[in-house]
């Protein structure tokens, strides 16, 4: 660990991403106090989260009992510090989001393996911190949104398709890192299977609503610890879920393209 009060971290000059649903640029980042040697990479919180983690040291899928570690996966944020992340398109408070969330932050949080290896949930590990969120359009004017801990449900999976919860080998199906978990859902004493079955395609993390910022769309986050210690591996837009009238006018669309390619 490594005392670091009064650092700062900011980008004169970000790279531009091409358009995604993750945190594309790094706007400020102050670690704090004894955040982790080795982890104040704060690019590491843009694009998207970590899929496989311990190329070199410990290769491996990322899952739920299986988090990322790597310094260049993940940013330490301790006592005193903050990150701050802008999108490139604004995240919006949209009502068509799963369970009414529009962000979703992945950090290293793990489930606690009950009968290792095997993979049955009991209770939630990693480093955990006291902390606040805020959220802005402008980057001028923030509002709280959340506070407490970030680093709880529901850690982060990288493939839908795993039977193992300490895979060697990454799966074939990409879990969804734009899809929130149903936040009612209460993994305690619940198998990898039953986990990924409750998760739904989604990659886990949480879920935040920023209805509460009586903003109707946001372009930065920003989130300050006032102890503890975070480590952060990305945030992500929710995906809306499409109306049935949507639905049914794409596959009304797909038909007739279809119907042109024949004739």
């Amino acid at each position: 660990m490594l005392l670091n009060i009064g650092t700062m971290w900011c980008a004169a000059a970000p790279t531009a991403l091409a358009s995604t649903p993750f945190a594309d640029h790094v706007t400020g980042y102050v670690p704090g106090a004894l955040a982790s040697t080795g982890y104040m990479q704060p690019l590491a919180a843009v694009g998207t989260p970590t899929r496989y983690t311990g190329a070199g040291v410990y290769p491996s899928a990322v899952t739920p009992f299986n988090p990322a570690f790597m310094p260049e996966e993940i940013v330490a944020i301790g006592a005193g510090g903050s990150l701050t992340l802008r999108f490139d398109d604004p995240v919006t408070n949209d009502a068509a989001n799963p369970h009414g969330l529009d962000l979703i932050v992945f950090g290293n949080t793990f489930f606690a393996d009950r009968t290792y290896p095997s993979g049955v949930v009991d209770g939630v590990f990693g480093p955990f911190a006291d902390s606040l969120v805020e959220v802005s359009a402008d980057g001028i004017d923030w509002r709280p949104l959340a506070s407490g801990s970030l680093n709880g449900f529901f850690p982060t999976l990288g493939y839908s398709d795993l039977t193992d919860p300490y895979a060697v080998v990454a799966g074939t199906v990409e879990s969804d890192f734009t899809r929130p978990v149903d936040p009612t859902f209460d993994p305690m004493g619940k198998s990898f299977a039953q986990v990924l079955a409750a998760y739904a395609g989604s990659g886990g993390g949480t879920g935040l609503d920023i209805a509460s910022s009586g903003l109707s769309a946001i372009s930065f986050l920003r989130i300050s610890v006032t102890s503890g210690e975070l480590l952060i591996d990305g945030v992500s837009d929710v995906a809306a879920v499409p109306s049935p009238a949507t639905l049914a006018s794409l596959g009304l669309l797909t038909s007739l393209a279809a119907l042109r390619r024949r004739r």
